[in-house]
Formats: structure tokens, C-alpha cells, sequence
């Protein structure tokens, strides 16, 4: 897309606005601090709809195939999410993107408050994946243009936060309050998005694409905290380099793939995201409640919800102070073998149980060991895999690699939890998490082998 020539070649002159400040003037990132956290709503939102199955399944009392088509519509949403992201962001801009977003994820819950059908909660489910599609393919984006580079990176980590805040939300009240109220309160969040939606600034790369260089200044200068002039040129040129250069490349699928250097970080990506799937990070989240249920451990399955809800939202902060000190492999490395050790002992104990052993007395080693197995995963997997997404592609082909990939990853989330509870009749619980285990070892083995910082 070519910027309009309404404004394209726009040069500033100094003191040509005079809300920017004087030299010297200290800047203020309050604008910036609250734009990113109305943003993180979104991801607040996301969190709830991960976490939803986990209490409210135990609440429909379906049967294990009807549980299973609602659970997994969500992936399956996720799927479509990327593509609908990649058609919308150029044409409508990031701001009215993440509006759409949310109002997909509003009718979501006013459908799952309304009906009782199967399908029509697989449908309010399949709305709500969406909406996850589309905002982690769209709201790091958007954060990241509105962002300075000082902040970027640190403001861009938080929505595993918010992501672990929501699903708490759900394990922790989802069991004690009725069906109905506890929608009655996901809808009023989204409301307070949309009552907050307003003071969300337009992204200054959408602004300038659009050759509304003179909004985009203005913008920057609010975001920025009103620094000098000549910042705020500077700023405005290299956004208009950056998009200058993307608009030189070539955007297609084939430039993805005929480039050796595409073709091995693309590998890299769709390996690790799948293999989050094949770990179980899905299986894991969704059927939380149901797993502490068929372990027969002897605290109840909503306090261990709940326990692992508070560890999701703590270890949330680890992933970028373990990036800032030691890089991307070793928190990979750290996070994924974690992971196989609490898999392995959750399916070894599942493994004594189901040949009689007598586990009484570590009735106590299924919550500590999806307690290792969350906060291995957030040191590491649940982030750095996206984060090089973001990095190893170039940005003519970014937008196409990172729909595929993330693409990708929901379908084979959909498989996985889909045809969890047939495989657990099928195989076991224990030789499934036994192979959870396994593939999060070969796992350790690919990123030893391939993964560079």
C-alpha cells in the first residue's frame, strides 16, 4: 500500500506545533503507559477464554464428545483469527482492528450467557478463538508502533500477565459463582473496554501510510510526553523509512519460501509452536479442572485451579528478565526440559496409580507437578517462540509468517485438545502425558541443535 500524497513528503518546521515542548522538557509516557493497558484488556479477555472450559464444563455436565467439539472450537477460531487480522490491520488500522476484536468476543459471551445448545456454544466458543487470533496478531503490532524503543520490548512482554490474570479470573470464581453471573462480569469488562476504547491513539505507521503525516506527529508528540521537535522529526522519518522499505519487497507467499534464510526461520517457528501444542500446553489449560479430577488427588480440583491460576499470573514476570540476562536459548532450554520434568511426573504417577501402586501418601504430586510444568513454560516457551517470530523475518514477509505460523499453532491446538478425551480412553492418561514428556525432550534436542540467539 502507497502512502497518499496528501501529506507524504511532509517536512516539519520547527516550532510548527505547539504542544510538543521545549528543548530539555522532561517527556511523560503516562498516554503511552495507559494506551498499552487498555490494550492489555484484550489480552485479559483472551485469558478468560483459555481458562473457560476448565470450570464451566464442570458446570454444563456434558458428555465427553460434546465437551470436547466446545473445547476445541476455541483453536479452531484461532485458526481463522491471523487471516482475518491480515486482511483487516491495513485496510481499517490497528485501532478499529482491536475494536472489531473485542466486539467479536462481546457477542461471544452474550451467546455462551444465552444458550444451552451444543452448537451454539461451540459457535460462541469458535467467536471468542477468534478474537484470540486476532489480537496476538495484532495488538503486539500495535504496541509496538506506538512504542519507543527504550520500552518496546518491556511493554510488549506484559500480555502473558494479563493473559495469566484472566485465566485466574476463571479458576478462581468460575467454581463458586453461578453460570450466568460470572458472564454477567466477563461482559462488563469488555464494556469497560469499550468505555476506554476512545483514548486509544491511532498507530503513527497506519497515520503516515495514510499520508496523515500531520496527525501522526501530533500523535507521537501526546505518546511521547511532548518532547522536542526535532525528536518527533526524527521519529517521523524513520517510520517513513520503515514503510518505504516494506513497500520495496516483495510481500508473497513464494518470497517466504524460496529465501534459505525464510525457509529456516519459518522451520524453527512452526517446530517450536507445534511442539508447544504436542507438549500439551492446550490439553493443559483447557481440561485443567477434569485433569485434577481424573488424578483422584484428594485436594479438590478448584483449589488446584486455583493454585496454578496465582502461579500463571506470578511467573508471568520471569520470561523477560530470563531474556534480558541470558538471551532466547537458555530460557528455552530452562523452560522446555522444565516442562518434560513435570509432564514426567504427573504421567508417572497417573502410571503408578493405573497399576495399582499405592499413592496415598503423594496425593500431593499432581499439583506440584502442573505447578512445575506452568512455571516452566512461562520462563520461556510461552513467549520466546513469538518473539522470534517478530524478529528472524523480514518485514516484507513478516505479516504472511506469522499468519501461517500462528495459524498453524491453533490447528494443531484444535487437534490436540479435540481428541484428548478419545486418546485418553484409547491409550490412558499416563501414557499421554508420558508422551508429552517425550516430545518435550526431543523438543530440548531441536532447540540444542537448531535455536540461535
Amino acid at each position: 500500500m502507497e502512502m497518499k500524497r496528501e501529506d507524504a513528503q511532509y517536512s516539519p518546521v520547527a516550532g510548527e506545533h505547539p504542544s510538543l515542548g521545549e528543548q530539555g522538557t522532561k517527556p511523560s509516557r503516562k498516554y503511552l503507559y495507559i494506551s498499552v493497558a487498555i490494550l492489555n484488556l484484550q489480552f485479559l479477555m483472551c485469558g478468560t477464554a483459555f481458562g473457560w472450559s476448565s470450570p464451566m464444563l464442570m458446570k454444563l455436565e456434558l458428555s465427553a464428545t460434546d465437551g470436547s467439539t466446545i473445547a476445541s472450537a476455541l483453536p479452531l477460531g484461532i485458526v481463522l483469527g491471523p487471516f482475518v487480522s491480515g486482511v483487516l490491520l491495513d485496510r481499517i488500522g490497528r485501532k478499529a482492528t482491536v475494536g472489531l476484536s473485542m466486539g467479536i468476543i462481546t457477542c461471544c459471551y452474550v451467546i455462551l450467557t444465552l444458550v444451552s445448545s451444543v452448537s451454539l456454544l461451540s459457535l460462541g466458543r469458535f467467536m471468542a478463538g477468534v478474537t484470540c487470533g486476532i489480537t496476538f496478531a495484532s495488538v503486539p503490532l500495535y504496541i509496538a508502533e506506538i512504542s519507543e524503543d527504550s520500552v518496546r520490548g518491556f511493554l510488549n512482554t506484559m500480555n502473558q500477565f494479563s493473559v495469566g490474570s484472566g485465566s485466574l479470573l476463571m479458576y478462581a470464581v468460575g467454581p463458586l459463582v453461578s453460570y450466568a453471573y460470572l458472564h454477567y462480569m466477563l461482559l462488563g469488562l469488555c464494556a469497560t473496554f469499550f468505555v476506554l476504547f476512545p483514548l486509544l491513539p491511532d498507530s503513527p505507521y497506519s497515520l503516515v501510510t495514510g499520508g496523515k503525516v500531520t496527525e501522526a506527529k501530533r500523535t507521537l508528540a501526546k505518546l511521547r510526553g511532548n518532547p522536542s521537535v526535532s525528536l518527533i522529526e526524527k521519529e517521523l522519518q524513520v517510520i517513513q523509512k520503515t514503510i518505504t522499505e516494506g513497500q520495496e519487497g516483495s510481500t508473497s507467499v513464494r518470497e517466504l519460501v524460496s529465501s534459505r534464510g525464510n525457509r529456516l526461520a519459518l522451520t524453527i517457528c512452526l517446530v517450536l509452536l507445534v511442539s508447544q501444542q504436542l507438549c500439551g500446553v492446550s490439553i493443559v489449560f483447557l481440561y485443567l479442572e477434569q485433569i485434577f479430577q481424573m488424578t483422584g488427588t484428594n485436594i479438590s480440583s478448584s483449589t488446584c485451579s486455583t493454585v496454578v491460576g496465582f502461579i500463571l499470573v506470578i511467573s508471568g514476570g520471569i520470561s523477560p528478565l530470563a531474556v534480558k540476562y541470558f538471551g532466547y536459548k537458555k530460557p528455552l532450554l530452562v523452560s522446555t526440559s522444565g516442562m518434560a520434568l513435570g509432564m514426567g511426573n504427573l504421567g508417572a504417577y497417573l502410571a503408578m496409580k493405573f497399576y495399582g501402586v499405592n499413592v496415598t501418601s503423594f496425593n500431593w504430586l499432581p499439583l506440584l507437578s502442573v505447578v512445575v510444568y506452568i512455571v516452566s513454560f512461562n520462563i520461556g516457551f510461552a513467549n520466546i517462540p513469538w518473539a522470534l517470530a517478530g524478529e528472524l523475518f523480514p518485514n516484507n514477509v513478516k505479516s504472511n509468517a506469522v499468519t501461517m505460523i500462528a495459524s498453524t499453532s491453533g490447528l494443531f491446538a484444535f487437534l490436540t485438545v479435540k481428541l484428548f478425551p478419545y486418546l485418553t480412553l484409547l491409550l490412558g492418561l499416563h501414557f499421554l502425558f508420558c508422551v508429552c514428556s517425550l516430545m518435550c525432550l526431543l523438543t530440548v534436542v531441536f532447540m540444542w541443535l537448531v535455536v540461535q540467539d
